[in-house]
């Protein structure tokens, strides 16, 4: 098998579960994948191969989620692996899922060879809640599974952003304008907090945009989610 990384596993496997009806993101609160149904929720982790740091992530994930997923490459000999017939009976032995991406085929499916039997107790509801809200938040799928080292788009920085393209848009904006347009009191906060140094301030609670974040704006990695708002709020203004 030729050299992968954990992001190759991630396209499979959210497509997987996109056509079980689930949406699907990328690396939310430390999980590869977060996807939900309705009620449901799923976590899945990948991993170039399984091993005891994977249990770890698994377990530590059932403490807010009932169904978490190992991910990994399917073995060479597939099913007639020793060590792959062992690996099945701890993940039933644990109650995890086991997901195997076929990357020694030109098509790189994923297949379930394991489900969760729902069966663990839901410990950290503030972390379920937490991811959850997360999820939600981000109007689309702009990370990879698997990713290290490279900035997340959070809930937080895509509402960064989206502020970002309504200044481009309407000109200058307030805690009133903002309240006028129908946001949230708590979104105004990320203008005076300011944490990505994209806002200063225009006047006595009027914010505009810096020269970061004006570099933000043109940033290949936010390509996508600035369209997104740009055209939303252009065809708002006509």
């Amino acid at each position: 098998m030729p050299d992968f990384k954990e992001t190759d596993l991630y396209l499979p496997v959210k497509s997987l579960f996109e056509d079980m009806g689930f949406t699907v993101r990328a690396e939310v609160k430390d999980c590869d994948l977060f996807a939900v149904k309705d009620d449901k929720t799923v976590v899945a982790e990948l991993k170039k191969s399984f091993n005891i740091t994977l249990v770890y992530q698994l377990l530590n994930r059932q403490t807010f989620c009932k169904n978490v997923y190992a991910v990994i490459p399917r073995p060479k000999k597939g099913a007639k692996d020793k060590n792959f017939k062992s690996m099945v009976k701890l993940c039933k032995k644990l109650d995890f899922g086991l997901i195997t991406v076929a990357l020694d085929s030109p098509v790189n499916f994923a297949e379930v060879i394991l489900s969760p039997n729902e069966i663990s107790n839901i410990t950290n509801y503030k972390k379920k809640t937490s991811a959850e809200k997360e999820a939600v938040l981000r109007s689309g799928d702009y990370n990879i599974g698997g990713s290290n080292g490279q900035k997340i788009i959070t809930a937080y920085r895509e509402k960064s952003l989206e502020l970002l393209c309504l200044i481009s848009v309407f000109g200058l904006v307030s805690g009133a304008k903002l309240h006028e347009m129908g946001y949230e009191k708590s979104v105004y906060s990320i203008l005076y907090k300011n944490y990505y140094k994209w806002f200063e301030k225009a006047g006595k609670g009027i914010y505009g945009i810096s020269e970061t974040g004006k570099n933000a704006i043109c940033d290949e990695k936010y390509k996508k989610i600035v369209e997104f708002y740009m055209n939303k709020f252009n065809n708002q203004k006509k």
